[in-house]
């Protein structure tokens, strides 16, 4: 089979994705370091009477590898922005809640990443982003349950 343009067009899409990310190198915070930090936090206004959210629901909500997000919260703790604290009513399971620092700096990152997401929202509509963003979520899901296959598999 030969690619098409649409092969092509979604190719050369993919790989602006990945540039994209280079635009946000300056950024103090990393996207998915954001992206934990507002979980925690949504979590938390919504559960205000637990102590934290545990590694493993957090991983739940990001859809990552429980291994990978504990990787990831080392980092966070180093840099102040996370606490954990081990659940005494079962050892085996950790709390993750954020700091003064990390409330902080969510804050300050939070002012970025809504500047520019409301700047595209308004340019291109929000009724057309939304349509965008689910065609978007469609094709990861397709291309993750793709990926997963062996050779030869339908």
């Amino acid at each position: 089979m030969e690619p098409t343009q649409i092969h092509l067009r979604f190719y050369q899409n993919l790989g602006r994705l990945r540039k994209l990310k280079l635009g946000f190198a300056d950024r103090p915070m990393k996207l998915l370091e954001f992206l934990i930090l507002t979980t925690i936090e949504d979590y938390h206004k919504k559960h205000p009477e637990v102590q934290g959210i545990y590694v493993s629901a957090l991983a739940d909500q990001l859809d990552l590898a429980a291994p990978a997000v504990s990787k990831q919260l080392r980092h966070m703790e180093q840099q102040g922005w996370l606490v954990r604290t081990v659940d005494q009513q079962n050892r085996r399971n950790t709390f993750v809640s954020l700091s003064a620092p990390g409330r902080k700096a969510l804050t300050e990152e939070e002012s970025f990443y809504l500047e520019m997401s409301s700047r595209v929202f308004q340019q291109m509509g929000e009724d057309r982003c939304l349509s965008i963003i689910d065609g978007i979520s469609d094709m990861l899901d397709l291309l993750e349950e793709t990926t997963l296959q062996k050779p030869g598999q339908n």
